[in-house]
């Protein structure tokens, strides 16, 4: 009897123990249950980059259209797409027989206008030539008689009117001479303008007839599939691109938002992915600002040189571009959705605490915190929705990496991982 009185006690203090437990377990369940859970990660050491964003083209500098000069027919192509030229080679003949009809004629003109310009073959200057030298008898005749009346006189055997009527006979043939001999210098005269007339028209119509045949303007590449023989163009027609696609003379050419334009400055350095180049990126620097923005998508063109690289790149390739605004290699950074409404939120013990810390630079997945946290911090990356501050709440805890790889611009796939 005095065995089970002993071990009463003892068997009502455990029964009470483990009451207690079971409900100070359900309890911790079900305040796991009750109170809210938000996301949390580390507050790290790391760069960050301040940066807007845009995206881009491979293109070459500049690119020459070959374009028709003359109407006809596409009679010659003698290259294709991809095919590399020289500067001046041959590209392709545009006919019109119009063309080679006009330079004959100026040809035949030309021909015509030297044979009456040649003083041997010219039959109006020997016109004029065959007077001077009727005029030239003439005068000699004249002069013979002058002399003669000249040597009568003394001896009276002719009057001094006889004299008088000669000397006037031999001036007025010296003046006639002189005056057929200023109209042959006139005629010929003309006759010179004619041939350079003649001759600039055979100029003309050699070039006219050269401009059949398409050139290229530079060492290059063609770009594109050139218009099909045997197609019949206008004059101005685009028959293909030509461009130097070296890589010292590619760029890339990115189409900036209005919004951001005023931030582009000569230049400023750029960071790019390429999709055609997943996981690399390429450097670069800010070359060329267009002026004009594209009416339609209200953007301006912006040309990147890029730095040296190894990879081969090609007209076409598109990818995405950071602008660099301001950087540093290493700051105290949290994923910039933890920064909500301006204000950032901590877990210390169990318990929701709001941080007023200066804010730093930012960027897409990472923003600078001056003061207020330090690394080891847990932050809240979740919407804290009515969460207030010192409210108890749970936790769920995420790798910084990841978290900060989970805020993107919408139009933005992740490429710049890299870069914050």
């Amino acid at each position: 009897m005095k065995s089970r009185r002993g071990q009463s006690p003892v068997r009502w203090v455990f029964t009470v123990a483990l009451v207690l437990a079971l409900v100070l377990g359900a309890g911790m369940l079900v305040l796991r249950w009750v109170r809210p859970t938000v996301t949390v990660t580390e507050v790290v050491e790391g760069p960050v980059v301040q940066a807007f964003y845009a995206t881009g083209t491979v293109q070459p500098e500049r690119e020459f259209p070959i374009k028709s000069a003359t109407a006809g027919i596409l009679t010659k192509r003698l290259v294709d797409k991809g095919d590399h030229v020289k500067k001046d080679q041959p590209l392709v003949v545009v006919s019109d027989p119009s063309l080679q009809f006009t330079a004959d004629k100026t040809k035949a003109e030309l021909a015509e206008k030297l044979k009456r310009a040649a003083a041997k073959t010219s039959p109006v200057l020997m016109e004029f030539d065959a007077k001077l030298q009727m005029l030239d008898d003439q005068l000699s005749i004249a002069k013979r008689e002058q002399e003669r009346y000249q040597q009568l006189v003394p001896t009276n055997a002719a009057s001094q009117s006889d004299l008088d009527k000669a000397t006037d006979r031999v001036k007025a043939l010296c003046g006639e001479a002189e005056s057929v001999k200023a109209q042959r210098a006139a005629s010929q005269l003309e006759l010179e303008r004619e041939v350079q007339v003649a001759q600039s028209a055979v100029n003309i119509a050699n070039w006219n007839l050269d401009q059949q045949t398409l050139k290229s303007p530079i060492d290059g590449v063609v770009l594109d599939r050139p218009t099909s023989q045997g197609t019949r163009v206008a004059i101005n027609d685009q028959i293909m691109r030509i461009a130097d696609v070296s890589p010292a003379n590619l760029v890339m050419r990115a189409a900036v938002d209005e919004e951001d334009i005023g931030k582009v400055r000569v230049g400023q350095t750029v960071r790019m992915t390429l999709y055609s180049w997943a996981g690399q990126s390429f450097s670069g620097k800010v070359s060329k600002i267009y002026d004009e923005a594209d009416r339609d998508r209200r953007t301006f063109e912006v040309d990147v040189r890029l730095d040296p690289h190894d990879q081969l790149l090609s007209p076409g390739m598109t990818g995405e571009l950071a602008f660099i605004l301001a950087e540093k290699p290493s700051a105290t950074v949290v994923p910039s959705q933890a920064i909500q409404n301006g204000k950032l939120f901590v877990v210390r013990d169990g318990q929701l605490h709001q941080i007023d810390g200066e804010i730093g630079l930012r960027s897409v997945q990472r923003t600078e915190v001056i003061s207020g946290v330090k690394p080891g911090d847990r932050v809240v990356i979740s919407p804290i929705g009515s969460l207030k501050p010192s409210q108890h709440v749970g936790t769920d805890y995420l790798d910084p990496k990841t978290a900060a790889g989970l805020n993107k611009e919408p139009d933005q796939v992740g490429s710049f991982k890299g870069f914050n």
